[in-house]
This record gives C-alpha cells, sequence and structure tokens, in this order.
C-alpha cells in the first residue's frame, strides 16, 4: 500500500517551523542515584535544562452560546501548545514553558505549567495518521 506519511509529517515539521511560536521549555534532572529510597526525596542539587521548540498554540474562547463544553479541563485562560510528537517531555520534573518571539525573547514574561488531562480528553485530541502522531499537544495553565 502506497503511503503518503513521509511527506506530510515532513510538512508538518516544515509548517511548525514557519508558522509555530518558539518555545522555551526548562525543567531539572536530578543526578542519577540521588533519590532516597526511604524517604523518597532526592539529594544533592538538581540540574536546571531547557531546550527551545516550536509549536503552534491556541487560547481556548468562551463560547456564544450557552452549549455545555465536553471537557472541563480546558478552561478560558488556558493554552493548548502543539509540540512535534518527536519533542520529549514525559518524565521531566517541574516542566515550565515560556513563549518567545521571532528574536527569542518572551513574549509577556508569564510561565506555563502543564495541567492534568483525562485520558478521554487525551485520546481525542491530536492528528493520528496511519497509526503515527503528527503533534503531541500539551494542555497548560499560567503558572501561579
Amino acid at each position: 500500500m502506497r503511503s503518503n506519511l513521509g511527506f506530510i509529517s515532513s510538512r508538518v515539521g516544515a509548517a511548525l517551523e514557519a508558522n509555530g511560536t518558539q518555545v522555551r521549555v526548562s525543567w531539572v534532572a536530578w543526578p542519577l542515584g540521588s533519590l532516597d529510597p526511604v524517604t523518597m526525596s532526592h539529594t544533592g542539587a538538581p540540574a536546571a535544562l531547557n531546550m527551545v521548540v516550536m509549536a503552534f498554540l491556541h487560547f481556548p474562547q468562551p463560547t456564544v452560546n450557552s452549549a455545555v463544553r465536553q471537557f472541563n479541563e480546558v478552561e478560558v485562560g488556558d493554552c493548548i501548545a502543539d509540540f512535534d510528537a518527536s519533542v520529549k517531555l514525559d518524565g521531566k520534573d517541574k516542566l515550565e514553558f515560556v513563549f518567545l518571539d521571532a528574536d527569542g525573547n518572551p513574549v509577556d514574561g508569564q510561565k506555563w505549567v502543564t495541567k492534568p488531562t483525562n485520558e478521554r480528553l487525551a485520546q481525542t485530541w491530536g492528528a493520528v495518521i496511519q497509526g503515527v502522531r503528527l503533534l503531541r499537544p500539551v494542555l497548560l495553565r499560567k503558572a501561579t
């Protein structure tokens, strides 16, 4: 069977690079072996790490009608960030996101953090073609 998956995937990546917003993703990494098995807390100092990746950003707006929303997790003021599927976020501790302008400067100085979603929501969003996820959507809220 003929597949256009490679072409489609490359187009998604090109669209992100050309039209996406730069996002600085920061997290901390603890040294190997720093987890105390008794207290389940880390010892030593964590290393601060970051990467800059591109994302499509969506900001939910209030609806003009009174229809019931399907997913209560998504609220006005939140942000849905669609990253390339290759962006690895799982297992990173204390994730923070800052949106950057074209020159790499913070847009508004606001930090964002991940917001929990239920499995039903996670299964309904994001483009999947032939079993391959093209984007990795993440629900964000403003850090407090």
